[in-house]
Parts: structure tokens; C-alpha cells; sequence
């Protein structure tokens, strides 16, 4: 742990021990000035913070026989750092947040932890996507990180590990927040992306200790750091209960720019961003918009070298969508083939990865 103080100690202490929240940890350090003030504070003094009698009994029962150096080296053993709200580089945006955690345990680099900063956008969505959607979280997840930016989402299967997987695409940074303890991977089915993640991409983050038991409230909470972290949240598909209805607002709460991708009125999972633009949500339909609010632009991708293994149609079609996009008969108008001869060579392009469909079903050079 991090230039370890008596406070650090402390928050730790009240991170690990049950029964003490980020706001009732708040309001002791209001009242006594210091997370190490507050832990070392009379019972007596200490009771009127805990509104639940055996929360506070837990707590003097923890106190007595808490030891830091021991619970440090158990969570490094684990392979885990952490990090209090008593160490400088806490990240300032989540701090702002109403409830922000205590701690955060941490795996990845814990020296890079300066890249969290108002570059951070975190994309949310639905678990059960469409194709619809996984086009639209590929996209966004890539533009983004081409423009510098960093993807925070929470590791879970659909658009969350979508647009993780986009960024590591870019090489670029991306952080997932997990809604478990910091040494549970779930799904388990992401175990690749999460071990990607630690060793190159980034940082796994949790506001839970190695050995913490999961309850699904967990994962509602954990979204409050995706939104801490983050400077604006993307919301990519979700149905009319979502989860991602709560968190985009949680967003909006804490003065976070919001933005709903509108689907296919035909889909259930377009009810959710429909419902947030119907709130006021930003409509984003291209990276480009929320590129301009962040004073960033598409030029500040990474440059790409053309494919040179083109055969001449496929080069006239490649040239033609580094313009601008085309819808397939507009493609084949500008080539002079049939939309029958056409379709095959844009397939192939975009199986190839060179080119891709926008949201509006046009096609784009991808590289």
C-alpha cells in the first residue's frame, strides 16, 4: 500500500469492517475531522452514527482486533492494490461524487493511476444487446479510444465487455468496475478480457476486498463508480426496467453529461434510451457529436495507413468511403456495377475489417 499513514489505515479499517458506508463515513469525518480521529473515537461518542445498534457493536468488535499490516499483505497477496480517499491521487471526479467508496481495490498498474481524469467516458447498456447494439458499442468503443479517450464500463457480458474490447482493440486504456470482490471475475466468461485488461489495457477496479461475499445490490452500487469516474455516460440499448436507466440518472444527479444512442423503435431494447432522451439525454448518433463537446475531432485519431493488398474495385470503393459514407446503392451508382455485384465486395470488405456499417446502415472506412 501507497505511503501508508495512520488516516489510510483507518479508512481501510472502515472499508473492511461491515456496517460503515461511504455515508456514514462522511459524517464522522465531518464530526471528528480525520478518518484516524473518527476510528479511535469513544464508543459512546461513536453511537449516534450508527443507526443500526449491531452495526455499531461490529464495528468496536472490529476495532479490537484489527490489524493493518495483516489485512494489507492478505489483499496484496491477492494480487490487489489499494487505494483510500486519504491518498493524493484518488480520483478527483469520483471524490465529488455524493457516496463515493471509502477505498478502491485495485489490479493493473497502480502507478498509472493518473490517466483517471476528465478523459474518462463511461459506456453502459443492455446485458442482452443486439446486433444493433454491438455494432453502435464496437463503434463508439473504438472512436473514442482513437480520440484519446478512455473507456470505464463494468466487465459484464454485452455492451459493457463490447466496448471494453474495443478500446484493447485501439491498444488503449480502458477500466472496468466490477460489482464483486477485487479477486472474483464474473462472468467467469471474461476471465481473458479481464486478465487482458490487468497485464496491458488498463485497470480492474472494486470498491470490495479480496474474500467479500456477492449480493446482486452490489452491482447496482458499482455503477455509481462508473459514473464517478467518468466525465459523461453513453447508454447503448436497454429495456424499459433497466439498470442503465438508474445509473444514466444517478449521472445526471451528480452533473454528468448523459448520452442515449436511439435504436430501432421495433426493439424493447431501445425503450431504455428513448425513455433518458425523452429526459433531456444528448442524442448521440455518431462519436463525432460527443468528440465536439469534449473539443476533440475525429482527425485526432490515430493515423491509418491504407491497405495495400486492394484489388482495383475494392481500392475505388476504399477511396470512396475516405470521403465520406455511402449507402450500398449510392456505392454502386459511384462505381457503376448493380447493387447484386456490390454487395458481395462490401462483404468482403467489411469482413475484413476495412470497412463498417454506421448507425444509420451506410458504409464507413474503418481503417
Amino acid at each position: 500500500m501507497k505511503d501508508v499513514d495512520d488516516n489510510q489505515e483507518a479508512c481501510l479499517g472502515f472499508s473492511l469492517c461491515g456496517g460503515v458506508g461511504p455515508m456514514t463515513f462522511a459524517k464522522l469525518i465531518a464530526h471528528f475531522g480525520s478518518p484516524h480521529g473518527a476510528f479511535v473515537a469513544p464508543s459512546l461518542a461513536l453511537r449516534p452514527f450508527f443507526r443500526i445498534a449491531h452495526h455499531h457493536e461490529v464495528f468496536l468488535l472490529f476495532r479490537r482486533t484489527y490489524n493493518p499490516e495483516k489485512e494489507i499483505q492478505r489483499i496484496q497477496n491477492n494480487g490487489a492494490w489499494i487505494m483510500t480517499q486519504w491518498h493524493d491521487d484518488y480520483p478527483k471526479l469520483l471524490k465529488n461524487i455524493n457516496d463515493s467508496p471509502i477505498c478502491l481495490y485495485g489490479k493493473g498498474d497502480r502507478n498509472s493511476i493518473d490517466f483517471i481524469n476528465d478523459t474518462c467516458i463511461g459506456i453502459v447498456g443492455a446485458r442482452k444487446n443486439t446486433a444493433y447494439g454491438q455494432y453502435v458499442a464496437e463503434e463508439l468503443g473504438r472512436k473514442f479510444a482513437s480520440a484519446g479517450l478512455v473507456i470505464v464500463s463494468g466487465m459484464a457480458t454485452g455492451i459493457d465487455a463490447i466496448s471494453h474490447k474495443a478500446a484493447i482493440e485501439k491498444q488503449a486504456r480502458t477500466i472496468a468496475v466490477l460489482g464483486t470482490g477485487i479477486d472474483v471475475i464474473y462472468p467467469y466468461m471474461n476471465r481473458e478480457l479481464h486478465d487482458q485488461i490487468v497485464k496491458e489495457y488498463g485497470l480492474i477496479i472494486s470498491e470490495y476486498p479480496p474474500g467479500f461475499t456477492t449480493h446482486p445490490g452490489m452491482f447496482v452500487l458499482r455503477n455509481r463508480i462508473i459514473v464517478g469516474l467518468s466525465k459523461a455516460i453513453v447508454v447503448v440499448e436497454g429495456g424499459k426496467h433497466s439498470g442503465t436507466l438508474t445509473t444514466a440518472r444517478y449521472a445526471a444527479e451528480n452533473g454528468r453529461d448523459v448520452y442515449a444512442v436511439p435504436g430501432p423503435i421495433t426493439s424493447e431494447m431501445s425503450v431504455g434510451p428513448h425513455i433518458l432522451l425523452r429526459e433531456g439525454a444528448h442524442v448521440l448518433s455518431s462519436a463525432s457529436e460527443l468528440l465536439k463537446d469534449f473539443g476533440l475531432s475525429q482527425e485526432s485519431e490515430m493515423v491509418t495507413q491504407k491497405p495495400t493488398d486492394l484489388t482495383g474495385e475494392e481500392k475505388t470503393i476504399y477511396d470512396l468511403l475516405s470521403v465520406k459514407k455511402y449507402y450500398v446503392d449510392e456505392v454502386a451508382r459511384k462505381i457503376s456495377l448493380s447493387v447484386s455485384e456490390t454487395l458481395p465486395i462490401l462483404s468482403l470488405l467489411e469482413v475484413r475489417g476495412v470497412i463498417g456499417k454506421d448507425f444509420d446502415g451506410s458504409f464507413i472506412v474503418r481503417v
